[in-house]
């Protein structure tokens, strides 16, 4: 998987970048509710392929698991890895106004103990479509707002907790959830 993801971005940028070699804009940015999501560490580098076009590759990772008293387990988590390479048609010019996006994603994730003593591992993967809005603050700085949905599927395994918990079901599914609730700080150069 990771070998044809960075097989499309070299085949994306060497196709769309041929003609602007000279003026690429890299940008390089962080969600910041992705923190409130249990302090998942993030980032994104995109880079311009044309006036209209850029294309990015994004990781976030969570490894923590939190202790509380609310459940009988007594942690809480929503550990992922997490990469995502995708492409952003902006109707202006790049890394202002308005974008349109879509992105190929996949993630390995640990989540359990949030709404119930039930957690739930396993390997997602799918499609990402986004719409935002960049807010160009200075020169090199800007703010994004960001919406996603991701379609895919997923082959799982719950258990009964989030610690030793008993295997309750395993298997694979399809599913259509909201993905990338976005306020980035971007920065370019």
């Amino acid at each position: 998987m990771r070998h044809t993801v960075a097989k499309m971005i070299i085949t994306i940028l060497l196709i769309g970048g041929a003609e602007q070699a000279m003026g690429q804009k890299w940008s390089i940015s962080t969600n910041l509710l992705d923190y409130a999501d249990f302090l998942t560490l993030n980032a994104e580098a995109g880079v311009s392929v044309h006036q209209h076009w850029s294309v990015s590759l994004k990781g976030r990772y969570n490894p923590f698991t939190f202790s509380t008293k609310w459940n009988e387990s007594g942690r809480i988590q929503n550990r992922n890895a997490t990469i995502a390479a995708g492409a952003r048609y902006w109707p202006f010019f790049v890394y202002s106004g308005w974008y349109y996006g879509g992105r190929l994603q996949w993630s390995r994730y640990n989540s359990g103990g949030i709404f119930s003593e039930a957690s739930q591992e396993g390997d997602a993967f799918g499609l990402g479509l986004n719409i935002g809005y960049s807010l160009m603050l200075t020169k090199h700085l800007n703010i994004e707002f960001g919406l996603g949905l991701w379609l895919g599927g997923t082959l799982y395994r719950r258990y009964a907790s989030t610690s030793c918990g008993k295997l309750t079901d395993s298997g694979a599914k399809a599913f259509i959830a909201p993905n990338d609730i976005q306020i980035n700080l971007l920065y370019n150069f």
